[in-house]
């Protein structure tokens, strides 16, 4: 009985582990939207001015928001990779 609980209590450890990172990565997902949609504005207000001072700053931004994208994206490619469940085969 003891070998049993302490099992049931590692596992419950390792579950809350695994749930915590889904949420992380749901969290990370929406933010990733928020940025390409932030992104898609921009770029598209870049197009509607004529203003070469706002045409740099847009361009400033849309590089800033595509480097936090491709570094949410690496962070989300690696927090999937750290989930792969193992499956467990009782014998």
């Amino acid at each position: 009985m003891k070998t049993e609980k302490f099992l049931h209590k590692l596992q419950a450890f390792f579950d809350t582990d695994k749930h915590k990172k889904r949420q992380h990565i749901q969290e990370l997902k929406k933010i990733l939207i928020k940025l390409k949609n932030k992104e898609r504005n921009i770029a598209y207000a870049q197009l509607q001015t004529d203003n070469d001072c706002l045409i740099k700053q847009y361009q400033t931004e849309l590089e800033i928001i595509r480097l936090q994208r491709k570094k949410g994206i690496e962070l989300l490619q690696r927090l999937k990779k750290t989930i792969k469940i193992i499956p467990y085969h009782q014998s």
